[in-house]
């Protein structure tokens, strides 16, 4: 298949770094989802993954607009609706057994067996919302990533990891306890919004993650190239790219993206990490003379 997928892969890369581009509402979070995924299978056919996703949107629309007008008007009514169909009638979960196996984090692995990490689940549902003009969000949770459902002044917290469950105040402080430490406490920014663009960052920050814990330093390259492509305006992503080119033993490149980093982080106000960068690149200096 050589060319083929090799003309296959600059096709995604294409289509990646042109949603980079594009502003945050404009991002279609389930296509971009399985564009990650097929850029490490990019023999595998997209289709069946992209007719899933109508399937979900279609029964969706079907069972909401089946309902009376009032229950569709309650955010905790219309929540139970999307568990119902997405972790009832399509049967997906959170993956409790392996949950650091990385096919949690590939929408297609997801797919194909109906479990993963909170983020991946969390795509599905907001692949749905966005099909049916619902206004629902991912949030800024530390741990655990779960969604907003705003209908009017009705509200509601879903967790997509456990089987699309609603979440109460007491829930989410027991929870983040859990993740914390027993003296954690909720705070305003654990209930902000978080765009799209973040959201599948955050889903690749796993796979990243994972590699280095494992010491796959080719692979987080890989990943980290991806986001950057998805985001090429953020100065993290270039410090971390730069850090991964020194391990490679590639100083060049490391110095261009160290240097990246600098420039964007101090265009940005960002004078830590702009700081950081200086460092960096002066360490690579004296080891190069």
């Amino acid at each position: 298949m050589g060319n083929s997928g090799g003309s296959i892969k600059s096709r995604i890369e294409a289509e990646i770094r042109a949603a980079g581009e594009a502003a945050d509402d404009a991002l279609d979070i389930g296509a971009i989802a399985l564009a990650f995924a097929q850029a490490d299978r990019p023999d595998i056919v997209r289709a069946p993954y992209e007719a899933h996703l109508a399937e979900l949107a279609d029964a969706a629309r079907g069972a909401l607009s089946g309902s009376q007008p009032e229950l569709a008007a309650d955010a905790e009514l219309v929540a139970t609706m999307l568990a119902n169909l997405i972790s009832g009638r399509f049967a997906y979960r959170g993956d409790t057994a392996t949950y650091d196996d990385l096919q949690n984090a590939d929408l297609m692995h997801v797919i194909d067996r109906r479990k993963g990490l909170p983020v991946a689940l969390g795509i599905l549902y907001l692949h749905v919302g966005r099909a049916l003009g619902l206004d629902l969000v991912g949030l800024n949770f530390p741990g655990h990533f779960v969604l907003r459902l705003q209908i009017g002044t009705s509200a509601t917290i879903i967790d997509p990891f456990n089987r699309g469950q609603t979440l109460s105040s007491a829930d989410l402080l027991n929870l983040i306890r859990s993740i914390e430490g027993p003296d954690a406490k909720l705070l305003p920014e654990s209930y902000a919004p978080v765009g799209t663009r973040d959201i599948l960052l955050r889903l690749q920050n796993n796979i990243l993650s994972r590699a280095l814990r494992a010491g796959e330093h080719e692979r987080a390259r890989e990943v980290v190239t991806r986001m950057i492509w998805l985001a090429p305006r953020r100065a993290g992503l270039q410090f971390e790219l730069g850090r991964l080119e020194v391990h490679a033993g590639h100083m060049s490149a490391a110095a261009i993206a160290f240097e990246k980093c600098r420039n964007m982080a101090s265009g940005d106000g960002e004078m830590r990490i702009a700081g950081m960068a200086e460092e960096a690149l002066r360490r690579l200096k004296s080891r190069l003379n």
